[in-house]
């Protein structure tokens, strides 16, 4: 397993943070597109969608963009670029949107209610004429700008499916995916996780579920790799290394959870497929601190130590693992 890349990482978040930002966002959207059509179109309901603080979807999807594929990439893709500029025009007619619906909720009623009275001095009916072409402006480009983000959104939506591919080896975008199911459903259909990496990873069905785990296997998220690495396992029935790794990390998760002897037994499995699989350093690494541990917090030396058996299964497994070959430089991945 390769040592986690900080910069790496942090593009692969920020990655995850536009992706969330804008299925949050096309979400919101579609909402607000039903209220137009209704007529129950408030200003509230644009909250979540987008602002000038900092606090909407929109807003952190467009800073999220311009920071990744302007900021902090010297070359970004022209997927990258396209998708940015699509972003931050709609943040912008998003916002002129957001400015004409202010103007016909909080002041069209009171212009309808000044111009009700009667009778009007001729310069209060200017007045009033006046204020008529201004909201009838207002509603018009209301109706403007709802269509040209619709249009914008969808556009974007199609661009995010090819976007996906620059970034089919982000584990945390993988993860997200999974553990975020019902929002992609709601935005991209039934079965749309599915969909996405029948996308990305065409036949190879394992493939999306193996990157996940090993992402959550770098964090020291094991109960979670497991899960994933066995998703991978029923899509590739038989992969030795696999099987490795779900081992692996119910070792892990059970050394941390203090259930030791469990530990040790999920350990050992994973020494007997040890010549079926590349035998990492890493891995060796993570055995032998297991072993090590329990053999330093519990000497059982005296015949009725509890711990007598346990100590001697950790120095068992440890010999077992000072027998297997080390592997061949060349296959360390660095």
């Amino acid at each position: 397993m390769p040592e986690i890349d900080v910069f790496q990482r942090e593009r692969d978040r920020k990655v995850v943070t536009i992706v969330y930002s804008f299925l949050q966002a096309i979400r919101i959207f579609r909402q607000m597109e039903n209220g137009y059509k209704a007529g129950s179109l408030k200003f509230s309901d644009l909250a979540n969608f987008v602002d000038d603080r900092g606090q909407s979807f929109l807003f952190t999807l467009k800073t999220a963009c311009h920071d990744l594929f302007r900021q902090h990439s010297s070359s970004p893709t022209e997927r990258e670029q396209i998708f940015d500029l699509t972003v931050g025009s709609i943040f912008h007619l998003a916002m002129k949107l957001r400015e004409d619906l202010y103007q016909l909720e909080f002041y069209g009623p009171k212009y309808r209610e000044f111009s009700a009275k009667k009778p009007l001095k001729p310069r209060q009916k200017a007045l009033v004429s006046k204020f008529k072409e201004v909201f009838s402006r207002a509603n018009d480009s209301l109706k403007e700008g709802m269509e040209e983000v619709a249009l914008l959104m969808e556009d974007s939506f199609r661009q995010l499916k090819d976007l996906l591919e620059e970034y089919r080896e982000n584990g945390l975008l993988l993860r997200f995916l999974l553990e975020e199911k019902k929002l992609v459903e709601d935005t991209l259909g039934e079965k749309g996780v599915e969909r996405i990496f029948r996308f990305l990873y065409g036949g190879d069905e394992s493939e999306p579920y193996r990157l996940a785990g090993e992402s959550y296997f770098q964090s020291g998220f094991y109960s979670q790799a497991v899960r994933a690495f066995s998703l991978a396992l029923e899509k590739n029935a038989g992969e030795d290394t696999l099987k490795f790794k779900i081992y692996l990390s119910q070792g892990l998760e059970q050394f941390y959870a203090f259930n030791l002897d469990e530990a040790l037994n999920f350990l050992a499995q994973c020494l007997s497929l040890s010549p079926q699989v590349e035998f990492l350093e890493i891995h060796r690494a993570m055995i032998r601190k297991v072993c090590q541990k329990i053999q330093e917090e519990f000497p059982g030396r005296r015949k009725d130590d509890q711990h007598r058996d346990l100590v001697r299964k950790a120095t068992t497994l440890q010999k077992k693992l000072q027998e297997i070959p080390p592997a061949a430089p060349d296959l360390c991945r660095a």
